[in-house]
């Protein structure tokens, strides 16, 4: 049991950028398929969706998140019907994308 809660603390401890606890609606693309979805997590470098589909880590996809402009994303992985996307863009790009919401988001540094 110490080394799950060991594990957890690692994982918290490489994120790149704080996350905030977010319900908003979200879409993935996946080629030429598409999914809506819910965002639960988010940060400027990537957000957890729930979707419970059988998709491999490191696929390349699109996120729309709260009918934002697209964002190309990787999977990061896939776990208990959620997934987690990393955005391909720079922490700067993703905030304006986000306009209101991304002025609420932390970078790494802040």
């Amino acid at each position: 049991m110490q080394k799950a809660m060991s594990k957890s603390a690692d994982e918290l401890s490489r994120r790149k950028a704080s996350r905030q606890t977010v319900v908003l609606k979200a879409r993935l693309e996946v080629g030429d398929y598409f999914f809506e979805s819910l965002a639960y997590d988010l940060s400027l470098k990537g957000a957890k969706l729930k979707l419970d589909l059988p998709l491999q880590a490191g696929v390349d996809v699109s996120v729309s998140i709260k009918n934002s402009e697209k964002l190309s994303s990787r999977l990061a992985w896939v776990a208990g019907g959620f997934v987690g996307v990393e955005f391909n863009s720079e922490p700067e790009k993703v905030r304006k994308i986000f306009g209101d919401l991304g002025e609420k988001l932390s970078g790494p540094e802040e």
